[in-house]
């Protein structure tokens, strides 16, 4: 195993020992550039949270959990996002394109992908249109000197 990947594994191991002690969060997945081969020495650690569905993770809750696990794990590149108040486009990337890290509620987190994956598909469809119909009056718009 290369150098890099086993401190990857090695930061992720101890990153997770720190989320099991949590008694509030559904899950976590890691997106973004790190641990990927997009990687570099800038990249910060993007965390997905998926808080449990009784908890109101305000952004009180989002900044006390990116502290303690910046101080634990001796970073300030951990970036904590709070995936029950995102967006949904931010939520689907995160569980879509993300590894998921830990799970400290299997059904929690079943029912929040369940309602994701949902809500994206419904809204995926209007998005494309969107864009389409954005792209059609831009080039209308520009064809005739406008």
């Amino acid at each position: 195993m290369q150098s890099r990947e086993k401190e990857i594994n090695v930061f992720i191991s101890k990153l997770v020992k720190i989320l099991e002690l949590r008694r509030d969060i559904a899950a976590v997945y890691l997106f973004g550039s790190y641990g990927t081969e997009f990687q570099t020495k800038h990249s910060d650690i993007d965390l997905g949270v998926i808080f449990l569905p009784e908890v109101n993770a305000d952004l009180r809750t989002e900044l006390e959990l990116e502290v303690a696990l910046s101080l634990a794990m001796g970073t300030d590149q951990i970036d904590v996002v709070n995936l029950n108040r995102s967006p949904i486009q931010l939520r689907y990337r995160a569980i879509s394109e993300g590894c998921l890290i830990y799970q400290g509620d299997y059904v929690a987190t079943s029912n929040f992908l369940e309602e994701t994956y949902k809500y994206y598909l419904d809204y995926a469809y209007h998005l494309k249109n969107f864009h389409r119909e954005r792209s059609k009056a831009l080039k209308e718009a520009y064809a005739n000197g406008g």
